[in-house]
Parts: structure tokens; sequence; C-alpha cells
């Protein structure tokens, strides 16, 4: 059993590292909004669509409280869909959401039902971050604009994408410390 552990453990990493590896950029470059955002006194809003609204959960509690090394809190607020709505989150997004804040939308496949809140956070004229799971960037650019950090995993098999989402959350928050902090090891 165990080199079937093993094998299954490899299988997972190279494909993760094969995915993931050239979104580098558009990984730093969202680190990179978040933070310019931080510092310039705004916030950031989470949200994800359907079961991808707990990793947007785990991204706003690793933001106000800490990742991997201690800091102040950052302003990171996950919302909560609201039950009978038709345009999930752009109810709060509209509510809660200024000029020059972030969306940061985690999606499945595609924008994954989440052109509502997408289009909600542009009418505030905030920059929106979608890590999504699509492998077709060229469907989403009619609805993100081209200052918006687009993250697309080009993969299929939905426990991969999830894992490979949980990886760039935790690098997006470990890069945001790093430069907060003036870490370079």
């Amino acid at each position: 059993m165990i080199p079937l552990v093993q094998q299954r453990l490899r299988r997972t990493l190279d494909t993760l590292e094969r995915v993931i590896t050239p979104q580098a950029d558009a990984i730093l470059q969202a680190a990179n909004t978040m933070l310019h955002a931080i510092m310039n006194g705004q916030k950031i809003l989470a949200c994800g669509a359907r079961e991808r609204s707990q990793l947007a959960a785990h991204f706003a509690r690793l933001m106000v409280g800490q990742f991997e090394h201690h800091r102040p809190g950052l302003p990171v607020i996950s919302l909560q869909e609201f039950p009978g709505g038709h345009e999930p989150y752009a109810k709060a997004i509209r509510a809660l959401g200024g000029a020059d804040d972030i969306l940061f939308v985690i999606a499945r496949r595609d924008a994954d039902g989440m052109q509502p809140a997408i289009a909600a956070a542009h009418e505030r004229g905030m920059v929106v971050i979608l890590l999504t799971g699509s492998n077709h960037a060229e469907q989403l650019t009619p609805i993100i604009h081209p200052q918006d950090p687009l993250i697309c995993l080009a993969l299929e098999n939905e426990h991969w994408v999830h894992e490979a989402e949980l990886i760039i959350i935790h690098t997006l928050c470990d890069l945001i410390d790093r430069q907060l902090l003036g870490l370079t090891e």
C-alpha cells in the first residue's frame, strides 16, 4: 500500500506543479494588487461560488489573523451569500465595497455564476481578482477589466482544482506577509 500512496502523492504534486507554475506572474500580480490596496487604506472583500465560499472565508481568517508570521490584522472580509437572491454577494458588495477596494472571487470553473458580484464590484470602482479552475480564460475577458488579475488553472479534475486553489491562497498570504514585513527568506 505504501507504493500506492507514494504514487498518488507524486501524481498529485506533479499535476499541481505543472498547472500552478505557469500562473506565477498572475499570482504575483494578484498579491501586489492586494498589498497595494491594503497599504492605501482599502479593504479586500472575498467570496466564492458555492463550496468555494469556504476557501474565501479561510483566506479572510488568515489575513485578519495571521498566516505564518505575526503581524497586525489586515482588512479582509469574507462575504456570505444572501438566501433567495439571484445575485449572490452583489448586495453585500454594493453595501461594503468602495472605489479601489478589491473583490477576490474564487470559482470552480469560469466565473461559476459570479458575474453579478463582479459587475457590482466594477460598478463600485473595485478591482476584481478572479481565481478559477477554468482553462478558458478567453471566455472570461468580457466580464473582467484589463487591470483585473486573472488566475486560471487548466485542470478538469475537481479535487485538484480545489487543492491548487488552496495552495494559491496560501501563496498569496505568504507573498503579502513577506512584503509587509520585509522578509526575504
